[in-house]
């Protein structure tokens, strides 16, 4: 999948084709000329996870190939994907720009600022630029909503695909498409923007659209489940669509257990602690059993700092445990067991 991925338009950037993840995008690229920003970013962090690999099987012939294409990639991402204040989207087949504060509709989205923070990509002042952008343009705190592009398609000569055939703020267009939002909330807690990535996580939570009569007024769906898409344009703004989505609803655990809370595993054998805590949260408690095991690691972490914490100092069973680059490493040993595992933040 990812050697028949690594394509290369005129730009240098992946080709479009009919879709990526948006795939309401199926006609930026059909001619075979359009180009992914996103996907770029997306392929850089797919190589960079997965070139360990390669290098313990010692397949030297795909590594170089891999690298090469990477290095390529990140000098296309920051030249033709930069877009000056923010990342663009896309291309279109025609060399257009898609995501661009030229642009007449979709001048910016949320997923290509978000990726190139979480793919690493970014050279940090873009990344903090882009955070930026997206905050400005993209988060409404009065709705609740992050959208996932502004403006909405309506009227634009271009054909973007069928995400144009929704109505401007329904959907992904215009709308919040809840999976890309959680995305932007991943990137705010990696970027050490961590009081943002809480606030903004607790933004999106279906509970805080319905605690008052006048809430649930506007939101009109069920509070106790995650919304596909909530509306983000007059009249409609702030309304639920389609619920009981399960992709979302999975992201949302994730960027809550492991972006903000910071609770990994790696290699089925060892949890990784690395806790992005707001200023103001006194820290949390986890329970944590292993699989088809009466074994369990309670965790209990205590916050100390001002919102850009890093682990100080961890103890399992009472004894010190590794701490390395701002995170607590604890080797889970399977022995049907009770432990406690203590974590300490601090500036």
């Amino acid at each position: 999948a990812l050697d028949h991925g690594l394509t290369r338009g005129p730009h240098g950037l992946p080709l479009m084709g009919s879709g990526d993840w948006n795939d309401g995008m199926n006609r930026v690229g059909r001619e075979g000329r359009g180009e992914s920003v996103w996907l770029g970013f997306f392929i850089y962090h797919i190589l960079e996870r997965f070139l360990p690999l390669c290098e313990t099987r010692g397949d030297t012939a795909r590594i170089a190939r891999y690298r090469s294409y990477q290095a390529g990639l990140y000098e296309a991402l920051n030249g033709a994907g930069w877009d000056g204040a923010w990342y663009r989207r896309a291309y279109y087949d025609d060399g257009t720009p898609l995501g661009s504060a030229q642009g007449d509709e979709c001048r910016i989205d949320a997923i290509a600022q978000a990726w190139a923070v979480i793919s690493g990509a970014a050279p940090p002042e873009r990344a903090h630029s882009a955070l930026d952008a997206l905050e400005k343009h993209l988060v409404d705190e009065d709705r609740g909503i992050i959208r996932l592009l502004t403006p909405a398609f309506d009227r634009t000569p271009h054909d973007p695909g069928y995400i144009k055939g929704y109505l401007p703020g329904v959907r992904e267009n215009g709308g919040q498409y809840t999976h890309g939002a959680l995305w932007a909330i991943k990137a705010l807690a990696e970027a050490g923007r961590h009081d943002r990535a809480a606030r903004l996580l607790e933004m999106l939570s279906p509970i805080r659209h319905a605690d008052s009569p006048e809430a649930v007024a506007v939101y009109q769906v069920e509070p106790y489940v995650i919304a596909a898409d909530v509306y983000g344009v007059a009249p409609h703004e702030g309304r639920g669509g389609w619920t009981w989505y399960t992709g979302s609803a999975g992201w949302m655990h994730r960027i809550a257990l492991e972006s903000v809370l910071g609770f990994t595993l790696e290699g089925g054998d060892t949890l990784v602690l690395r806790p992005r805590l707001p200023g103001h949260w006194e820290g949390y408690r986890l329970r944590y059993r292993l699989p088809e095991s009466e074994t369990l690691y309670a965790v209990s972490v205590r916050n100390e700092g001002d919102g850009r914490s890093v682990v100080t100092s961890a103890r399992v069973d009472g004894a010190p445990a590794p701490v390395a680059e701002g995170a607590a490493r604890i080797a889970l040993v399977d022995d049907g067991a009770e432990h406690t595992v203590e974590i300490l933040l601090g500036g």
